[in-house]
């Protein structure tokens, strides 16, 4: 039976909203927030909602970072000292705005029944940066990439506020164009990389920045252009689960699979969102690379082999701090793994600010 162009139509609105459902109903997903929050009844939140806001720092306009490794180290896998202490004491305040900002994004969803007053306040932190054009002048390369590794989180804080009742439009507004404005910015710096880190882990950095900012805002250029930056990540995981540009930073070369895989696992998050699978991309290469990085935090000879050289040690209890491995409970919601619920049983909660926060909040299925 052929069918008329209404019936068409119709037939492509089920399949696209089938989808979605078959998305959504992976499962782990019901029980857990996720990090598009969605709104609530009114009624069903608290009567008289209070929450202690504190105010945000001084919005932090111009930045201009310098690299923390030794320039004559060509694998950049050697630490400067006195670059490393200079450059930490120039990223305080950005650190320091980010971590307070998802720490409200997470009260907000923490709060049972939902307390509109947190996510006031964690609007209220956005729009004074947005209202000061914060980060807008970014006066080095490697400003820039900070401005890639630090945006991601001001949108996934935005995501999980944005439905909130009692939000006021203007700033929301306000905030919604200063989010595109530097999700532009980042993304006009990439393009118009040509170097290496124009397809490493800052490019994948970058990536979730404009994929999280374009979700926020639904900017859909901004959105599928973070998308095809994880795309350039996810087609070098070789059938080992290694991508090549992280190995040739020698010593380094585990510790950066860890950072690479960070971005690339909450931007396959995001784009599910979207009905896009990346984790199927490549073969499942996204799972490759978990699963090589997993194997390799508690025995590092992969990684020594593959580079020729002993890999960094890791700090605390021999693994890394614990938001390092935060975003294991992304990839652990959608694939779950006796593995590696036995390695984040004993740390919950894992929390990175760049990534959204408390991710056992928001991806644990705590039932």
């Amino acid at each position: 039976m052929l069918l008329g162009s209404g019936d068409r139509v119709l037939c492509s609105v089920r399949m696209t909203a089938a989808l979605l459902a078959l998305l959504q109903a992976t499962p782990g997903h019901a029980q857990r927030v996720g990090y598009l929050v969605p709104a609530v009844e009114k009624d069903n939140g608290q009567a008289a909602p209070e929450y202690e806001c504190d105010a945000p720092g001084n919005p932090m306009i111009t930045l201009e970072t310098q690299s923390k490794y030794k320039q004559t180290d060509s694998s950049r896998a050697t630490i400067d000292d006195s670059a490393n202490e200079k450059y930490l004491k120039a990223v305080v305040p950005l650190r320091a705005y980010a971590k307070g900002l998802v720490k409200i994004a997470n009260d907000y969803v923490r709060s049972n029944p939902r307390n509109p007053a947190a996510a006031v306040c964690a609007l209220d932190w956005l729009e004074h940066w947005a209202s000061a054009n914060a980060m807008t002048d970014t006066r080095s390369k490697q400003a820039l990439f900070n401005l890639g590794q630090t945006l991601g989180g001001f949108a996934l804080a935005y995501l999980q506020i944005r439905n909130a009742p009692d939000l006021q439009e203007d700033k929301k507004k306000r905030v919604e164009g200063w989010l595109k404005a530097l999700g532009r910015q980042v993304v006009e710096f990439m393009d118009n990389n040509h170097e290496i880190s124009g397809q490493n882990n800052h490019r994948y950095w970058a990536g979730l920045a404009a994929t999280a900012a374009g979700v926020a805002t639904n900017d859909k250029h901004l959105t599928e252009w973070g998308m095809d930056s994880a795309r350039i990540g996810l087609s070098q995981i070789t059938p080992e689960g290694t991508l090549p540009l992280e190995i040739s930073r020698g010593k380094r070369a585990r510790d950066y699979h860890i950072y690479a895989a960070e971005p690339l696992v909450a931007t396959a998050e995001l784009a599910r969102s979207r009905g896009v699978d990346l984790y199927a991309e490549n073969d499942g290469a996204l799972t490759r690379l978990v699963d090589r990085v997993v194997a390799s935090l508690d025995d590092s000879s992969f990684f020594e082999k593959v580079s020729g050289t002993k890999q960094e040690a890791f700090s605390d209890d021999g693994i890394g701090p614990p938001n390092r491995i935060a975003w294991l409970e992304i990839h652990q919601s959608r694939f779950p793994s006796p593995r590696i619920e036995a390695l984040l049983a004993s740390r919950r909660p894992l929390a990175s600010s760049g990534l959204g926060g408390d991710l056992t909040l928001l991806f644990h299925d705590s039932k």
